[in-house]
């Protein structure tokens, strides 16, 4: 593909829109394909393609996932329309490989309508320029004060109870290096008690114990990784948001934004 511009906005990304509905939610949703489910007037992929599109902060989009994709308003029109592949991990490194970034890559998920521009610009202009991996995480009450019982995965620490999105900011010139931890750590998304397990056996312990904050957590994984990888405190609230089953898709259709 066609490298960057020196004067374009200095991200590219990518929008993993791949994966297919359990029955169950083929059912509610009418489509096998959870990117196209519906929320409101648009599919889900809809809404996160206009999203990162209207940042300032963004190039380039590729998007992989199913070939329905191509027939998707605003979507149609993205730089790269990838077919997707038999795991995330190949989806991932496949459009990238076909991408050629040479910059920063954002890379989203597409399995929340929720999505904003002003919560894409918010994250993006706080990314560390050097940084190999930036995260986004918020204080769990802040979440909850927005999306009240919701369910998602939060974890304490020494410092409070914190919670991540399901985004990220990679460095190009880092993805050589960091190949092996993003397939060790997508292998592993699905269950803490093993992504915990990857900080090593006696951090693991003081992780459990509550007796760590999240700086260290971040300083441990730099030190693994040997990257400089960054956290992004008091990112949007709507970050979290995944829309995996029946329950995820019942809160989504009760929610309504709280009124300040």
């Amino acid at each position: 593909m066609e490298a960057d511009s020196p004067d374009a906005p200095p991200f590219d990304a990518v929008i993993l829109a791949g994966g297919t509905a359990s029955p169950d939610m083929e059912r509610r949703a009418g489509t096998p394909h959870r990117a196209l489910f519906p929320y409101k007037d648009k599919p889900y992929i809809q809404w996160v393609y206009e999203a990162v599109r209207g940042s300032e902060f963004v190039d380039r989009i590729a998007v992989v996932g199913p070939e329905a994709l191509s027939e998707v308003p605003s979507v149609s029109g993205a730089d790269l329309l990838v077919p997707e592949l038999d795991s995330i991990e190949a989806n991932l490194f496949g459009v990238l490989a076909r991408l050629l970034p040479e910059k920063r890559v954002l890379i989203t998920a597409s399995d929340n309508p929720l999505l904003t521009t002003e919560a894409f610009d918010n994250f993006l202009a706080r990314c560390p320029e050097h940084s190999a991996v930036a995260y986004p995480i918020l204080r769990h009450e802040t979440f909850i004060r927005q999306f009240p019982r919701a369910t998602n995965v939060s974890i304490k620490l020494r410092d409070g109870t914190w919670i991540g999105g399901g985004q990220a900011v990679i460095h190009s010139k880092s993805i050589p290096k960091l190949q092996h931890w993003i397939q060790t750590v997508l292998a592993a998304r699905k269950d803490l008690k093993q992504m915990v397990s990857l900080l090593g056996l006696k951090f693991a312990m003081q992780f459990s114990l509550k007796r760590v904050t999240s700086q260290q957590v971040e300083d441990r994984i730099c030190e693994i990784t040997g990257l400089p990888i960054r956290f992004i405190r008091d990112c949007s609230s709507v970050f979290p948001i995944d829309i995996d089953d029946p329950a995820d898709w019942d809160y989504l259709n009760r929610w309504t934004p709280a009124k300040w």
